[in-house]
Parts: structure tokens; sequence; C-alpha cells
């Protein structure tokens, strides 16, 4: 019988290298859910677009980040 499936129960332990993974094997459907930690995750990688909306609150804004320039005109009044 010829072996078509090779289970992890069959492999050892660091058996199988990243050079023995063919390009493209490995898919997002095959990384576990919290598998990539900020380690894997290269500098300047994440935006805004990555960002869950609502995640970004004033806790998280840097001193002095907000500057006149940002602001819209008449968006502060004088009672304010």
């Amino acid at each position: 019988m010829a072996l078509t499936q090779i289970t992890s129960a069959g492999i050892k332990d660091a058996e199988v290298k990243t050079a023995d993974i063919l390009d493209a094997n490995v898919t997002t459907a095959k990384i576990a859910a919290d598998a990539v930690d900020g380690t894997k995750i290269a500098d300047d990688a994440i935006d805004s677009e990555h960002y869950t909306d609502g995640s970004i609150d004033t806790a998280h804004l840097a001193d002095n980040s907000v500057t006149a320039a940002k602001l819209a005109d008449n968006a502060i009044a004088s009672d304010a």
C-alpha cells in the first residue's frame, strides 16, 4: 500500500525544517489563531488600514500628536 498521507503522529519533533516546505504551501488558513505575535511582524508592516475601527482612542495618542493643523476650522468653540 502506497503512503498517500503523513499525519503529525508520523513526524518526529523538529523533523520538518523551513527549507522542506514548498513555496506557497503555508496559507493563512493553516496558521493557528494567535500564532503570529509581534516578534514575527516586520517593522512598519502594520498601518492604519489594519487597525480595528475604534481601536485608537485618546489613551493611544502621543502627547502633542494633535496639532492646530489637524483641527478643522471652527472645531473648538470659545467656551471649550
